[in-house]
């Protein structure tokens, strides 16, 4: 191709991208908005329950939306990052996630223990719980879906693939449900403007940032299949 050669690029494509932008804007206020809130009532909350907020939250809004966004084809961030390298990215970033919600959520189960309050008894709590082991397993999952020379002879590739994208997606869907379920207590120190943007915020950085998995595990169910 020379230089002068043009790539043509469909009005999709374009407005696909203009989306991705829109979402990373989007994303960066939801994270800012919720920090800004934990930190700035943490006399409130109180320190251990401050941490618990800020660590299990930040786990998926922005890390695990960010990791899991990262091999779609409209991520303009990563569109010329190459695919062995987005794996570490996204590895890192699905790590990171993991070790933030562990300590969060161990926090508040050494508080409540302290407290002599139940664990693990409201909604939230039970699908903060429920999320962390799906990510946990998904983490191994990847382990062995990025290894395929050393598991191949134990599972298949697009297999190890498909369970690790699937958990991925439920544990990022359920821990979203977790947060959705504690916005209820922060209500109070946001305007009925904010709270609702917030929420539509938070609706459709979960929904975009699932989109192109959802499209991969299409193709990989294919793939277990053929």
């Amino acid at each position: 191709m020379s230089s002068t050669d043009k790539i043509e690029v469909s009005l999709l494509q374009r407005i696909l991208w203009i989306c991705n932008m829109f979402y990373y804007q989007i994303l960066a206020i939801v994270s800012i908005l919720f920090l800004w809130i934990f930190f700035d009532q943490a006399n409130s909350f109180g320190s251990t329950f401050t941490l618990h907020l800020v660590l299990s939250t930040a786990a998926y809004i922005p890390l695990m939306a960010a990791a899991i966004i990262l091999f779609s084809e409209d991520n303009m961030i990563t569109l010329y990052i190459p695919r062995t390298k987005r794996y570490w990215i996204h590895g890192g970033l699905l790590l990171l996630s993991c070790i933030f919600v562990t300590i969060g959520i161990a926090v508040e189960t050494d508080s409540k223990t302290k407290h002599g309050r139940d664990h693990f008894v409201s909604k939230h709590a039970i699908l903060g719980l429920v999320s962390w082991i799906l990510v946990f397993a998904s983490i191994i999952c990847g382990v062995v879906a990025a290894n395929t020379r050393t598991f191949s002879r134990f599972i298949r590739p697009v297999f190890a693939k498909l369970v690790h994208n699937f958990l991925g997606l439920a544990g990022f869907s359920i821990g979203v449900a977790s947060l959705w379920e504690m916005l209820g207590h922060i209500e109070r120190y946001l305007s009925d403007s904010a709270f609702i943007g917030l929420k539509y915020g938070l609706a459709f950085v979960t929904i975009w940032s699932g989109l192109a998995a959802i499209k991969s595990l299409f193709g990989q169910v294919k793939g277990v299949f053929s």
